[in-house]
């Protein structure tokens, strides 16, 4: 059964970058507690996330906090984070729910998605989409692992359509996304610095579905 995100809980966002910032200014924007964790000293997106975000979200960096993830009522792993960090174990042995923005995208848009992923071909493919639903003059967003983070699409008024290029790391922590039409485009090995296996990355693939 999916949890969902509690908006009144202490939540970490582990792991900056454009994904990591577009979860930290979506759950700011909507006075979730936040607290975020890196473990770089100076990953990317910091000045930016320095200059939106309210100046009283925590912000540690370098090794990760132990007392920020024993804290936490909730985390929000970025994609370049592996689920496989001692921390993040931890955390969901202790039942402490672990999802990713495309799980609090599929929680919150309400607009039809159509889902790609695929170890090669998926930017081309959601850009191919987007412009044709646009030559068919519907109004759609396209984003997720390429171009603007899924957080981002969402505004106050929803599109026709939302076309998402998903990765394997995305799809590992969600459970919510009923896409219109999915498709995996293909499976070769790769990432397998964080898979134990082929099989472990396909299976991930399939999620999408």
């Amino acid at each position: 059964m999916t949890e969902m995100f509690d908006k009144t809980c202490r939540t970490l966002v582990v792991g900056l970058g454009e994904t990591g910032l577009s979860v930290a200014r979506f759950l700011s924007r909507q006075g979730v507690p936040v607290a975020i964790v890196d473990s770089r000293e100076q990953p990317p997106g910091l000045e930016r996330l320095r200059a939106e975000l309210p100046a009283d979200v925590a912000l540690f960096l370098g090794e990760f906090n132990a007392g920020a993830f024993e804290r936490a009522e909730q985390i929000v792993v970025s994609p370049g984070v592996s689920m496989g960090e001692p921390e993040i174990v931890a955390a969901v042995a202790r039942q402490v729910p672990v999802t990713g923005d495309i799980e609090l995208f599929a929680q919150t848009a309400t607009a039809p998605v159509i889902a790609v992923t695929g170890s090669n071909g998926k930017s081309t493919v959601v850009t191919l989409l987007g412009a044709m639903a646009r030559r068919a003059a519907l109004d759609v967003r396209v984003g997720g692992n390429i171009g603007i983070p899924a957080l981002d699409l969402i505004e106050a008024e929803e599109p026709d359509l939302y076309v998402l290029e998903l990765s394997s790391f995305q799809l590992e922590t969600l459970h919510s996304l009923r896409p219109r039409a999915a498709v995996v485009l293909n499976v070769s090995p790769d990432h397998m610095d964080r898979y134990q296996d082929l099989q472990a990355y396909a299976a991930a693939k399939q999620s999408i579905f």
